[in-house]
């Protein structure tokens, strides 16, 4: 299989400077006509451009400026939000219904992808991988420096139950059916197209989230905010340190935990094993400042509490429930209703699903 296959930094009828590839996109969206007050298109184009790396904004440059037309914008924008966005901030762990790219060739990208000889990630695994990241890390927290409470510590430091948290989720290299194993390929499309490094440099593949640089060890109540992007680690100039970024949505009871001047350093303490890659934290806050910036973090957790916090067996009482995208967080199973259905909301009132997306690894004592 080709390089070209699945999406190069930068095609070979791309744009030659980011500063040119800035200014066709600008120029294709400045003759944008929203649909309505709420069609967020262009806003949120303009966002993720703004928080990708480089190459990845010359490529979705690319795929801006190669719209046909505004409906195309919109399927594009829609593209990136089920393809990239909700599979890593939704829980569960079944990958989404995600609208097809208008990109010429994403198809045939997904379709070499998922013809390759992929292992899926094994949960068989985790027992020695969590060994290995407590021993890289010291046993402990990446984040707080708090020392497993399962392990001997200084006296008088604190203490705590540490997790192996994944950067890129788990699910991401998990499938069990051909059908999860396409949806899988195309949110991978998705990730080297817009974040290209991690195959031109770290060729990587689906299979190899179940590393040790991918996972970190941190305390179990940062474990969801991480997963849920209510905190996300930055770059600084200096090697494996990096800048905690807080949004809005985390909670204020940890804060007090976090290093009084939100900076971090990565240390091994075992040289065998890797340190997490910078690739995957770019990632991870890349989609953290994408949702946070759009507004879409919200919306998508709003379509999680719809189905319910434990697996969700209603959608909201109040009818607020959009439908459309509540399909694409999950795969709904219809139950048959008693009352008599007058639309396609009232057909659908009795969904019952696993919540599909990224899934952290489970907790586990450490």
């Amino acid at each position: 299989m080709s390089q070209e296959s699945l999406s190069p930094t930068v095609s070979s009828a791309g744009f030659s400077t980011f500063a040119e590839a800035k200014l066709c996109m600008e120029a294709t969206l400045a003759s944008y006509q929203a649909l309505n007050t709420g069609d967020d298109t262009k806003k949120f184009l303009e966002t993720c451009f703004k928080y990708l790396p480089p190459a990845g904004q010359v490529n979705l440059s690319e795929d801006v400026s190669g719209c046909r037309n505004d409906d195309e914008l919109r399927q594009l924008a829609a593209s990136i939000d089920t393809g990239l966005l909700r599979p890593l901030l939704s829980k569960g762990g079944k990958t989404p219904v995600i609208t097809p790219s208008p990109r010429t060739g994403f198809d045939n990208s997904a379709e070499n992808l998922n013809s390759l000889d992929i292992t899926p990630a094994s949960r068989n695994d985790q027992g020695r991988l969590r060994r290995n990241c407590l021993r890289r890390d010291g046993y402990r927290c990446t984040i707080t420096k708090s020392w497993s409470s399962y392990h001997d510590f200084p006296v008088g430091e604190p203490t705590g139950i540490l997790q192996a948290v994944h950067i890129l989720p788990f699910a991401l290299g998990s499938f069990t059916n051909d059908d999860e194993r396409r949806r899988t390929s195309e949110v991978w499309v998705n990730i080297f197209r817009y974040f290209p490094s991690l195959r031109s440099t770290l060729d990587m593949s689906p299979e190899d989230v179940n590393r040790e640089d991918n996972i970190m060890m941190m305390l179990t109540p940062l474990h969801e905010e991480f997963g849920l992007f209510h905190f996300v680690l930055e770059d600084t100039p200096t090697l494996d340190r990096y800048r905690l970024k807080l949004f809005p949505r985390f909670a204020s009871i940890y804060t007090s935990l976090l290093p009084r001047d939100r900076v971090i350093t990565l240390t091994s303490h075992d040289p065998l094993f890797h340190l997490p890659r910078a690739e995957h934290l770019q990632l991870h806050a890349a989609i953290g400042n994408i949702l946070h910036a759009s507004g879409r973090a919200e919306s998508i957790e709003k379509l999680i509490r719809d189905l319910g916090e434990t697996g969700g067996s209603a959608l909201s009482k109040d009818g607020s429930t959009n439908i459309s995208d509540l399909l694409s967080v999950s795969h709904l199973s219809l139950l048959a209703s008693n009352s008599r259905p007058t639309d396609s909301k009232v057909q659908q009132q009795r969904a019952r699903a696993r919540l599909p997306g990224t899934e952290n690894e489970k907790p586990k004592l450490g």
